[in-house]
């Protein structure tokens, strides 16, 4: 068993929103001028933000990640307990395979195309999808020299986070357990 594998429904439903969002946005940018580079924000329902949130607050700490972003998470969990080795400025973390969760996060037009590649056909939970290189392709043993990090989308995610996923009051629909 692999947490935040299982396709329930709910998990269904959930990467079929983002899939969604992120055809918009390729459409938007395609048809409607809108400049490629722009970041989209995305919440989800159950995403609280930190007491001390604002737009500024959000700003300066995107403003110490890498120019070549295509996805920024503005919070999430660290399964692996590995983010440590890949900070790459103050507050910001390269993107690996044991970062989960897609309750908020920043995204390009260059980001939501590489979302819909790397999410057909849908394996396991979104957000292994868009995080787990070494998983796209079903559970097969690593390539020689893979990296840990993520390079499709070129994704970083703010550590500590902005935001966070209320569980209080929003039982899971996604996993086949609550988590912590």
């Amino acid at each position: 068993k692999l947490f935040g594998t299982d396709l329930t429904a709910g998990a269904i439903g959930c990467a079929l929103s983002h899939m969604l969002i992120w055809r918009d946005i390729v459409r938007r940018c395609a048809e409607d001028g809108v400049d490629p580079r722009a970041p989209f924000l995305v919440i989800e329902d159950d995403c609280q933000f930190c007491p001390e949130f604002s737009e500024s607050l959000m700003l300066e700490r995107l403003s110490h990640v890498p120019e070549d972003w295509q996805i920024v998470y503005l919070g999430g969990q660290d399964l692996l307990r590995r983010q440590h080795l890949y900070e790459v400025g103050k507050g910001v973390r390269r993107l690996y395979k044991g970062f989960r969760e897609t309750t908020a996060y920043v995204i390009n037009d260059a980001g939501a195309k590489a979302c819909l590649e790397v999410s057909v056909p849908l394996h396991w939970q979104i957000d292994t999808h868009m995080n787990d290189e070494s998983l796209r392709e079903g559970l097969k043993p690593p390539k020689a020299g893979h990296q840990d990090h993520t390079m499709h989308p070129r994704g970083y995610f703010l550590w500590p986070g902005i935001v966070a996923q209320q569980r209080e009051g929003f039982p899971t629909d996604v996993q086949k357990m609550e988590h912590d």
